[in-house]
């Protein structure tokens, strides 16, 4: 009788196990499948601005190359000297200093259509 026992139990325990592991690495499966897509820190509103910004950039830059002008409508400043950052003590002078001095050649670059070339190394 414990034989009988002894092997029934093992039996559920072996059976539980296989179960586990299949689920395991259906689990895993799916993870490899339909990776995540939500950014694990916490983005700041600065942070965002500053990557469409580097994207606007790079676009803009393409398009300048390509002898097309660029224009605000298209890709309008954003203010992002006023926005949360992920570390506020990047907030001091001389931030606020090289902010206002990129707004400036951002601002010359949109109004000169002429010199978008010279003016777009400016903004960089």
């Amino acid at each position: 009788m414990k034989k009988i026992a002894f092997a029934i139990v093992s039996g559920i325990l072996f059976l539980a196990a296989c179960t586990e592991q299949v689920s395991k690495k259906a689990d895993e499966k799916e993870a490899c499948e339909q990776p995540a897509i939500q950014d694990p820190n916490d983005v700041k509103p600065m942070a965002l601005m500053m990557r469409t910004m580097a994207n606007y950039c790079d676009t803009m830059r393409l398009k300048i190359n390509q002898g097309q002008a660029v224009d605000s409508s298209t890709f309008p400043l954003m203010p992002f000297w006023t926005a949360e950052p992920t570390d506020s003590s990047v907030l001091e002078p001389l931030f606020f200093s090289n902010a206002k001095r990129f707004e400036n050649a951002y601002r010359k670059l949109m109004q000169d259509q002429l010199h978008q070339k010279e003016n777009y190394t400016a903004v960089i």
